[in-house]
């Protein structure tokens, strides 16, 4: 499968040279998350999208990482159960992680949480594929283990499979303060995202904010999903999470390595050669 190899994802997190466009893109979306905890003293924050590929993983990646630079102490977990590259992305083994810590009555944590290279930033891997994942996550366990882990971080990301291919992402809703939706444009169709919105809806997910991927430099940074800024199409969406969350739809902001860049001609060429494949 494209972008199982680790190397594609070598040079993709954020770092020292990383182009100030996209530094900026994660500032802007990291202070939007600011917002959305209301006080919260440690939120808990999952992503997911349509189909795979969008890009969600590395993003989120990315996120905590931007995090872990103001010296929050931010937990990363792997529930990406079926398709898991959370363990790719950090060039790490993926070892035991949340399906083990989650199947079994195991008291002993700490030997699931592994360090990073990034001072702050601790991760737990999605550890082996069971044959239930869905089920494995729908269990009291993961909430209590939630529960615990806010004691002793202050920002918690979850990497969920995307919604529009199984029901992972939305049977953690009571777990998290709210969910980052991506979008990857050219890719996600209007009729797909629209009935995956609508299952979200319907098991009152808390959508917090929806994340263009993939942007057209060519169109100014929205492409054919400049709508979503105006809440065109899907503007009942749009004005119901705005209004609940104050964070509605439209950023589009245009992350790099594959994201699209939407700040102009100069990043074209870059952005060619980046990899798409993340999931």
């Amino acid at each position: 499968m494209a972008g199982e190899n680790i190397s594609s994802y070598k040079g993709k997190l954020l770092s020292d040279k990383t182009s100030f466009a996209i530094n900026e893109a994660f500032k802007m979306l990291r202070t939007n998350l600011f917002y959305t905890a209301k006080g919260e003293k440690c939120p808990v924050y999952g992503i997911t999208s349509t189909f795979a590929h969008s890009g969600k993983s590395l993003l989120i990646s990315n996120l905590a990482v931007s995090f872990a630079q103001l010296e929050k102490k931010v937990l990363l977990i792997d529930c990406d159960l079926r398709s898991s590259v959370i363990h790719k992305i950090f060039d790490m083994e993926k070892g035991e992680g949340i399906s083990e810590l989650l199947a079994s009555a195991d008291s002993s944590i700490d030997k699931y949480v592994k360090k990073t290279k990034y001072q702050n930033l601790s991760i737990i891997t999605a550890g082996g594929t069971p044959p239930n994942p869905a089920e494995l996550l729908a269990g009291a366990r993961l909430g209590k283990f939630i529960e615990f882990m806010k004691q002793h971080f202050d920002i918690i990301f979850v990497d969920l499979p995307p919604v529009g291919i199984v029901t992972d992402a939305v049977v953690i809703n009571e777990c998290v303060t709210g969910y980052l939706y991506v979008v990857r444009s050219r890719v996600d169709d209007s009729k797909s995202l629209r009935n995956a919105l609508s299952v979200m809806e319907q098991m009152d997910a808390k959508i917090i904010g929806l994340v263009l991927n993939d942007v057209d430099p060519k169109t100014g940074g929205y492409g054919k999903y400049g709508k979503y800024g105006k809440y065109g199409k899907y503007g009942k969406y749009g004005r119901k999470y705005a209004q609940r969350y104050g964070y509605g739809y439209g950023y589009g902001y245009g992350y790099g390595y594959g994201y699209g860049y939407g700040y102009g001609h100069s990043h074209r060429k870059e952005k060619a050669e980046e990899s798409s494949e993340e999931n």
